[in-house]
């Protein structure tokens, strides 16, 4: 077993409020734990999940909740555990909020504007292989508070970092043996105005085998260029130039490797994005007029005459430079993703592709993390490929459409009227797929076939089933987009569809 280290990311985090107790904060960019002394103030308990299914088997070595503390208690804080993980973010309040179990540990922070640190190995080695719910309150007779960042906050959000083997990086998931890396070459040639070309998308990477291994994939595929679907390094401080080399240094040192901003690169976390471009540089066809590159653009392609319009966003995300990306109807970045899309239409380009980090419809339990409205706006314009990552696993969509008896796709339900065609061979301009591929490299998480949404996708891999590292490469031509899945290391899984 080869020692590793990771970050995870809470599924969920919420506090509750007594006096204000059928209130969500779900969304709130801190979590508020507060104690009650004769009715003086009102209590707040915090609620935090975490997606340990990644974990299964390993050794774990140690296992650390940070949390950025925003307001300071000199009181004693106790983390609890809580059985009941099927809570959600959106849903849960003070009369909803699921029963505490027993203490895990106890602490009491003191300095704000600093990093809170608490070992809590043995529940996560519990855990192992499972969701882990937290609990947190104050202790009895400590009334002063302590908040600290939320995964909402626009920097330094709340994490577990867990150790196996020892510790020192790598992924969750057994590293299997890396496929023997070729000498790495230019980008295949450019196609001509018009003329058939490939691509390749993936998300969530890292820096290990799993990585070289699927980087390699995409260097012996032929892929004209590959889109990363956000969260590169997973290695916290200044890590960009490090990742764009190893990059480099597989798909070689031109190769146009395009990046799409993800949660792990909007903050003050494992490098920033606007430094992950300076090293890994658009390279394709000239952006828009006031592209973000890294954030918010499109390119068609290929040159001369187009076949595919790529449009780059990030949803759910929030940057230090320009704040948060907000997509919501009526919003200015709503309404421009809307008008991308006509503009590519009234151009005459045959198919409109959208990418970017965060999900909404998916196969495990988070929220609908980039809006519904943005989703229901690419389904209804029949975009063809909707692409996204952030959930480290595979899961592809049947066509989805909104017509009579969908009027909309709501989040956390299925409607049979959405799907258009589930055979795998799609026509096109009837619908719209969707495709997670957070396969690039770190640990593989589960997915759940039993999910409100599962109705919505055709097939699925994760750690509970044929966990496999790799890619989605899609061939476009003027008649056809067709689509396969690429190996790059661990199982076997495959997948393939066509839109015609």
């Amino acid at each position: 077993m080869t020692p590793g280290t990771v970050d995870l990311d809470p599924l969920a985090d919420a506090y509750v409020r007594q006096d204000m107790a059928t209130t969500n904060f779900g969304t709130d960019p801190t979590v508020i734990v507060d104690g009650q002394a004769s009715g003086a103030n009102s209590a707040s308990e915090g609620y935090l999940k975490f997606d340990l299914t990644s974990l299964a088997g390993l050794p774990i070595t140690q296992a650390t909740l940070r949390m950025w503390v925003v307001g300071s208690s000199t009181g004693v804080l106790n983390i609890k555990s809580v059985a009941d993980t099927t809570w959600g973010e959106t849903a849960i309040n003070w009369n909803t909020r699921p029963a505490k179990g027993g203490i895990i540990t106890t602490f009491a922070p003191s300095t704000v504007n600093a990093w809170m640190e608490v070992d809590i190995t043995s529940a996560v080695a519990a855990g192992a292989g499972s969701l882990m719910s937290l609990g947190m309150d104050e202790a009895t007779g400590n009334t002063d508070g302590y908040d600290f960042n939320s995964k909402e906050a626009s920097t330094n959000r709340v994490e577990l970092r867990v150790s196996w083997g020892g510790g020192g990086g790598g992924t969750p998931t057994p590293t299997p043996t890396a496929t023997p890396t070729p000498t790495p070459t230019g980008p295949t040639p450019t196609p001509g105005p018009g003329q058939t070309f490939s691509f390749g998308a993936a998300g969530d990477w890292g820096q290990n085998s799993n990585t070289t291994a699927v980087l390699n994939a995409i260097h012996n595929s032929g892929a004209n260029f590959a889109i990363a679907l956000g969260d590169f390094s997973y290695i916290s401080g200044s890590s960009e130039t490090a990742w764009c080399n190893f990059v480099k240094g597989t798909v070689g040192s031109t190769y146009p490797f395009e990046l799409i901003s993800g949660n792990h690169e909007d903050a003050v976390r494992d490098g920033q994005i606007n430094n992950y471009i300076q090293c890994l540089p658009h390279r394709l066809t000239p952006l828009n007029s006031g592209a973000l590159y890294g954030k918010q653009y499109y390119y068609d392609y290929p040159a001369g005459t187009p076949l595919a319009r790529f449009i780059n966003i990030s949803p759910g995300l929030t940057f230090p430079d320009d704040g948060s990306y907000d997509y919501s109807l009526g919003s200015t970045r709503y309404n421009w993703v809307r008008d991308t899309i006509d503009g590519a239409r009234s151009a005459g380009i045959k198919y409109v592709i959208v990418s970017m980090h965060k999900y909404c419809i998916s196969l495990v339990s988070g929220s609908c993390e980039v809006g519904a409205d943005l989703m229901n706006l690419l389904v209804s314009k029949k975009v063809d490929l909707y692409l996204q990552g952030h959930d480290h696993a595979y899961s592809r969509s049947k066509q989805l459409a909104l017509k009579s008896g969908c009027t909309s796709i709501t989040p956390g339900s299925f409607n049979s009227n959405c799907v258009v065609d589930s055979d795998n061979q799609f026509a096109y301009g009837a619908g719209t797929v969707i495709a997670t591929v957070g396969v690039g490299g770190v640990g593989i998480n589960s997915q759940d076939p039993s999910d409100p949404e599962a109705g919505y996708f055709s097939t699925y891999q994760g750690s509970n089933s044929n966990p496999t590292f790799g890619f989605l490469k899609f061939t476009v031509s003027p008649a056809s987009i067709s689509a396969q899945f690429v190996r790059g290391a661990g199982g076997n899984f495959t997948d393939s569809f066509t839109i015609q």
